[in-house]
């Protein structure tokens, strides 16, 4: 798959969401991993400030709750001011620190529509629904992108919100244990991050199990590969200098979207299935949105 690249001084490459009139599209944003050179922010970047907060609302997104959640959407990547942890991208949220700004955008509306239907649960039906749902997926390693799972999610995160699984409507489904960081069953979500981040909570968004307190078996297997991830991410994110320096970025920006796609192929065969071996069910990141890969670009 071709992808375009813009080769002009910017801090961000897009091939599906194209800016128009200046201005980036409404459309899911995302963290990157290193933050843009001093100097070169401009425009909407400029007012995004970042707020600690889980739940999405009218024109904030999280990144794993909408980005993720929707990776079969058209995306555009979108550069943020400042550092940001690796650790605490996972749970923060932005929002443009300007009135018109609160509009919401369409995709906020498509998914509100969506978790209207959550909504109109009671607190019983809601717990039975993601009971039963979970006991689906148990045994198997599940895509990000996996319609399944991106429905879990709406209803996992309304569940948060009204702290089911804290009022012990329904029992545990089988084989689940009890999360540390929310005590809601632990679905782990494994990211190119696991290193850093550990293994992401489906329901909170938070660290559900650090990298530390995996097996050192499986440790010593995912840094190796997290190793060799992260120079080939990092190819999204070279300065103008670095660009000029490779002479044919857009050649370099092809070849390193197709090493990630080879990357998460490897992970999804060879490493996520050793999850399973201590969690009932994993989901796995099938995107890379700063390389613009996405779930139909992974072959397994």
């Amino acid at each position: 798959m071709r992808r375009s690249v813009n080769t002009a001084s910017e801090f961000s490459v897009s091939r599906k969401g194209r800016a128009r009139d200046g201005v980036p599209s409404p459309q899911v944003s995302s963290v990157c991993r290193s933050p843009p050179a001093r100097g070169r922010l401009r425009g909407t970047a400029q007012r995004l400030v970042w707020r600690r907060r889980h739940s999405g609302a009218s024109g904030h997104l999280t990144r794993l709750g909408f980005l993720r959640l929707c990776a079969f959407f058209p995306i555009s990547e979108r550069a943020f001011p400042g550092p940001v942890s690796l650790a605490f991208r996972h749970r923060l949220r932005y929002e443009q620190a300007v009135a018109d700004t609160k509009e919401e955008s369409p995709l906020d509306k498509l998914w509100q529509e969506y978790a209207r239907s959550f909504r109109d649960f009671d607190d019983l039906s809601l717990a039975r629904w993601c009971s039963q749902t979970l006991g689906q997926l148990h045994g198997r390693a599940w895509r990000l992108s996996h319609p399944l799972v991106g429905a879990y999610r709406l209803g996992s995160q309304l569940a948060h919100d009204r702290q089911i699984w804290l009022k012990r409507l329904v029992n545990m489904p089988a084989g689940y244990v009890e999360a540390v960081c929310c005590r809601a069953p632990l679905l782990p979500l494994f990211t190119r991050d696991v290193v850093t981040s550990g293994l992401i909570c489906q329901h909170c968004n938070e660290t559900a199990i650090s990298f530390d307190q995996l097996p050192s078996a499986l440790q010593a297997r995912f840094r190796k590969w997290a190793d060799t991830y992260a120079p080939v991410h990092d190819v999204a994110h070279w300065d103008d200098k670095q660009r000029r320096k490779s002479r044919n970025y857009e050649s370099a920006f092809e070849n390193a979207a197709q090493k990630v796609e080879e990357l998460l192929a490897e992970a999804a065969h060879d490493l996520v299935p050793l999850l399973l071996e201590i969690f009932p069910a994993v989901v796995w990141e099938d995107q890379d949105e700063c390389l613009e890969v996405r779930p139909e670009d992974i072959t397994l």
